[in-house]
């Protein structure tokens, strides 16, 4: 009989690495059945996903407040389904509020429980790890620093390096890319990359947008690329109109605007790493609600916003949060990451340390072969 294994996440970056979980799983037994939650990726790659995860996607406390109603809903739909098809396995990605319940829900019943990619427990403190312990039946983690906080606390980890180094390369070089948005060879380029969430875009894409002419005035030979998903690109085309600024859209190609782009402006996340993988200077932005922010400060315990800056222990990317996201304040970092060379090269030198701390490739393919000695054993 075909093993089940249902795999749950509420995340862009969640539906890649699901995706690439799934290819794998598939590779070592085409008759796995997998079904989840999940976004387009996951369903290329042959998932039967019952919720969308882009409808889930939240990030802050009054963000979380305000969809808690939806939530809600979604947890006890899936909850139901659990107890009704009762998969071999659950794998959890991430997105701790969701996907702890689950474990939690999953543990009483009997189900075995993977978790792969782990909470941030290092900023939140150890009410989490301590959850973990009582229902996961094995961590599955891809930052380096993460093991030693599992292994203290008794929990069954491994570690299996970061699942971005299977995917992060481009099909085109720097003149193929600049034809592409038909702009010439001798000039620089920016990208801009505001978010893959809703209110992340509204937020930032005013600043970004406001940070090009004054980087323009300095320097006439800058090009500037707006990064985003294709859902989005409505929304961005509408806000350059009422800013009046030229820039360009890529909703396609995000590799070819991070590697190809002399600097990034970056929304923190995932694409922090992906900047240090293609060896792109990024200087890193967040903005929340004001309620968020408050309640984030007094709970969040973490000395960096960024993921190259937690993996390396140290500030190699600027970061700048809140009021601090102004247009001066990124035109004057954008301006001296395109002219101060000893500047860029340091950050690359550090860069490429980062690149070596997130192990070899083959993430995704070690987690499968976990996975399924799980339910096998």
């Amino acid at each position: 009989m075909s093993k089940h294994i249902t795999i749950i996440t509420g995340e862009v970056s969640g539906d890649l690495y699901g995706a690439l979980l799934a290819e794998q799983l598939k590779d070592f037994d085409p008759s796995v059945r997998i079904t989840g939650i999940g976004g387009e990726r996951m369903r290329a790659c042959g998932v039967e996903t019952f919720l969308d995860s882009n409808e889930l996607s939240v990030v802050g406390f009054w963000e979380a407040i305000v969809r808690l109603p939806k939530l809600r809903k979604a947890l006890e739909a899936t909850k139901r389904r659990l107890s009704k098809q009762r998969p071999d396995l659950l794998i959890l990605i991430d997105y701790p509020g969701f996907n702890l319940r689950l474990a939690e829900f999953a543990r009483k019943r009997g189900i075995k429980v993977m978790y792969y990619v782990s909470p941030q427990v290092w900023a939140w403190g150890r009410n989490r790890i301590n959850l973990i312990k009582k229902n996961v039946d094995k961590m599955v983690v891809i930052l380096p620093f993460e093991v030693d906080l599992y292994h203290k606390a008794g929990i069954d980890v491994t570690y299996v390096g970061h699942p971005l180094l299977d995917v992060v390369r481009t099909e085109m070089d720097r003149k193929q890319f600049f034809d592409l948005l038909a702009i010439p060879q001798k000039m620089r380029l920016v990208a801009l990359f505001p978010g893959s969430r809703l209110n992340e875009v509204t937020r930032h894409m005013e600043p970004l947008l406001k940070t090009v002419p004054i980087v323009r005035r300095k320097l006439q030979d800058v090009e500037f690329v707006v990064a985003t998903l294709p859902n989005f690109e409505r929304l961005i085309k509408d806000i350059i109109t009422r800013t009046g600024e030229s820039v360009h859209i890529q909703t396609d190609n995000r590799y070819e605007a991070l590697k190809h782009s002399d600097v990034a402006i970056v929304c923190s996340g995932t694409v922090t790493l992906e900047a240090a993988l293609l060896d792109t200077p990024a200087i890193v932005i967040y903005r929340l609600a004001l309620f968020s922010w408050a309640v984030g400060k007094m709970v969040v315990r973490v000395p960096y916003i960024s993921l190259t800056n937690l993996v390396a222990g140290s500030k190699v990317i600027p970061e700048y949060v809140q009021d601090a996201v102004n247009p001066k304040t990124l035109a004057s970092e954008t301006i001296s990451l395109l002219t101060n060379e000893n500047r860029r090269r340091k950050m690359l030198e550090h860069l490429k340390l980062v690149r070596d701390r997130l192990g070899p490739p083959g993430a995704s393919r070690r987690t499968a072969e976990l996975a399924l000695s799980l339910i096998s054993g």
